[in-house]
């Protein structure tokens, strides 16, 4: 078995200096031992252990190292990160864990909610739901997490300017990020564990969804 470790970020700090196909094949074996199979042990193991603690479907999806260059200005071929989501199949939301090369972050929520979704949320924030999840958010900030920025700079034109639950209905979408986990904790093979525990402080707005936003459509 291989889980992250040391070596996970040595390849990735390395990848950032070096990102070019050429280095990438020469230190292949580095990565399929320390990304490519790391990732698959961790993320099998928080699946599981996530489908148990909350009684639901998870699905997992670790994000491709190969970056998109069709639109990029950037052309260099790799990601120097390791994203992995876990959608959840009671809310249609996703647990995050994303490494990066100097930090790890950890979050729940959805980036982009479907169409008929999205106005579900508005009908939903709009009203009492709106005033209990503005309460979430400020307890969350207070707890240290950080809530992503609304997507839109004005409120839709179907409710008051001037709307009480303006910010949320400013949202495409929500999200809650931990960016104060220390890196070390998802190296070796407790790290499943730990993550899980950390991610434990998103239950409230997951807990939120179900009850307000009820299953996925």
């Amino acid at each position: 078995m291989t889980w992250f470790s040391d070596e996970t970020l040595s390849f990735l700090r390395d990848l950032s200096n070096n990102n070019s196909r050429d280095w990438f094949q020469e230190n292949k074996s580095r990565y399929e031992a320390h990304v490519k199979n790391a990732a698959a042990q961790f993320a099998d193991a928080l699946n599981r252990k996530l489908a148990t603690t909350y009684a639901t479907d998870v699905t997992t999806r670790i994000f491709r190292i190969n970056r998109d260059l069709r639109f990029a200005k950037d052309k260099t071929p790799y990601n120097t990160h390791i994203h992995i989501g876990f959608s959840d199949g009671q809310t249609g939301a996703s647990w995050m864990v994303g490494l990066q090369t100097d930090h790890l972050v950890v979050g729940f929520g959805v980036f982009a909610f479907e169409r008929e979704t999205l106005d579900h949320w508005r009908e939903t924030v709009a009203g009492p739901q709106g005033e209990i999840l503005q309460g979430l958010h400020a307890q969350a900030i207070s707890d240290g997490l950080r809530i992503s920025e609304p997507d839109l700079k004005r409120i839709p034109l179907a409710w008051e300017a001037d709307h009480p639950q303006g910010e949320l209905l400013r949202r495409k979408g929500i999200v809650w990020w931990n960016d104060h986990v220390p890196q070390n904790e998802i190296m070796g093979p407790d790290a499943p564990e730990t993550i899980a525990g950390e991610l434990a402080a998103m239950e409230p707005l997951r807990n939120w969804m179900k009850l307000a936003l009820g299953p996925p459509t």
